[in-house]
């Protein structure tokens, strides 16, 4: 897995280089949370709010390839800003347990303000 991050992590400054010019990931991590949560994250210097906005498919789709490829399967895909800027400072794949999918299925907005969501995987029946 060690592979997987280092290249996971390349890939995804290669990509937004090409899209936004001078980007910097720094650090990529998978992570496992104390309510079961399992992600990939990523540490970023350089990417405004508004970028994400313009070019929100590619990053998803980035971003998901990434963690499938460390074995998270991404159902929440977000962006979380430096409060109080328009700063992204990581973007964020997270496979979710049970209470979170439930918590954040049925939200219509984003649960912190300083989150940008790019991903929900819509609440099943």
């Amino acid at each position: 897995m060690k592979e997987q991050i280092k290249e996971g992590r390349k890939k995804l400054e290669e990509e937004l280089r090409v899209l936004l010019g001078n980007i910097f990931v720094p650090e990529a991590k998978v992570f496992g949370m104390a309510c079961g949560c399992l992600g990939f994250t990523s540490d970023l210097r350089g990417l405004q709010s508004d970028d994400m906005e313009v070019f929100r498919e590619k990053v998803t789709t980035i971003l998901e390839e990434i963690s499938e490829s460390v074995g998270v399967k991404p159902e929440f895909i977000y962006a979380r800003k430096l409060p109080g800027t328009e700063e992204v400072v990581t973007l964020t794949a997270r496979e979710l347990c049970e209470r979170c999918k439930r918590e954040l299925a049925g939200s219509k907005s984003s649960p912190r303000p300083d989150i940008v969501v790019l991903k929900k995987k819509k609440r099943e029946k």
